[in-house]
């Protein structure tokens, strides 16, 4: 992955959930993908380039204020997803 602000990722890498090996993330079909080659399993995986770097370069109290700036972001949606499924379970 060198979508990171230094450029490689150091910390690309997933648990396959076949064998329990540690994969690494590559770039498939257009997107990130886990490829584990002893299992011949491949599955999407979300990486967000900006929080591993942060991660990996132990910005802590950055990396806090990123994922509570995402948490705030979904909000909303979460509370429209909870009111249409809430239409759908009293429609039935």
């Amino acid at each position: 992955m060198t979508d990171h602000p230094d450029g490689e990722c150091a910390r690309a890498r997933v648990r396959c959930s076949g064998c329990g090996l540690s994969v690494p993330i590559v770039t498939m079909y257009g997107g990130p993908m886990a490829d584990c080659r002893l299992c011949c399993f491949a599955w999407a995986v979300h990486h967000d380039p900006h929080l591993c770097w942060l991660r990996s370069n132990h910005f802590d109290a950055d990396v806090e204020e990123v994922l509570a700036a995402r948490v705030l972001d979904l909000v909303p949606r979460l509370i429209a997803a909870r009111i249409v499924l809430g239409e759908i379970a009293d429609a039935l």
